[in-house]
């Protein structure tokens, strides 16, 4: 069943401070580099979609010419919203895509395990995401006050890769533009339609790249997994 890797790369950059935050250089490499090469080396991933900005199209244009793999790149441009990016991903993907697996380039921990692993539960289940649990008390606040503290061990982390069969997100996104609906992940468009989405174990290291001072983190825990 052929899979595609979607990796988003075409955010503003605005909390980062740099409207090409995922092509800063991360251990030498643009960060979204990091995210190709996951995708390159799992064996489930058949393609992979690099998504741009019109502000960031020279930067994805030299990396997917100098990128080395055996599989196939395609460069596409994003839109407005995250949705629209991935969904622009999705409808460049090629007709023989059956699994469609979205990541966030500001995730360049991401492994081809995790890649390997979101799409088997998307290919038996039709919708998987990777989370890890939350570790910390967390409370529902309004006007600086609390209201509750919510049940930790019902809560997670949720991160990407998010892989779904093809049709039903093509689906999902139809639903979400006839109803207005904008959502901040994938997965969410299948809750709405009340699809079931399977959870993956993630990596507490497999962090999200938002402010400069997290470019540190994932400079200092690349060295520490390539050294291993």
């Amino acid at each position: 069943m052929t899979t595609a890797a979607i990796i988003v790369a075409a955010g503003s950059g605005q909390r980062f401070g740099n409207a090409g935050k995922s092509f800063v250089l991360l251990q030498g490499r643009p960060m979204a580099w990091w995210s190709l090469r996951a995708a390159s080396d799992a064996a489930a991933v058949d393609e992979m979609m690099l998504v741009c900005g019109e502000h960031s199209f020279d930067l994805a244009s030299s990396l997917v010419q100098e990128f080395a793999s055996s599989k196939p790149i395609t460069l596409v441009i994003g839109g407005a919203r995250r949705q629209d990016s991935a969904r622009a991903g999705i409808e460049a993907t090629s007709a023989g895509t059956a699994i469609a697996a979205i990541h966030d380039a500001a995730r360049p921990l991401v492994t081809s395990t995790l890649f390997d692993n979101v799409a088997a539960a998307a290919t038996k289940h039709g919708a998987a995401i990777a989370a890890v649990p939350v570790s910390d008390t967390i409370k529902r606040v309004e006007n600086g006050a609390v209201l509750a503290t919510l049940p930790r061990e019902e809560l997670m982390i949720v991160q990407t890769p998010q892989a779904f069969r093809k049709q039903l997100l093509i689906d999902a996104f139809a639903k979400a533009e006839r109803t207005g609906l904008s959502v901040t992940d994938e997965a969410t468009l299948i809750e709405q339609m009340g699809g079931q989405v399977r959870v993956v174990p993630g990596s507490v290291s497999n962090i999200k790249v938002t402010v400069p001072e997290d470019l540190v983190i994932a400079e200092a825990l690349l060295a520490q997994r390539d050294r291993r």
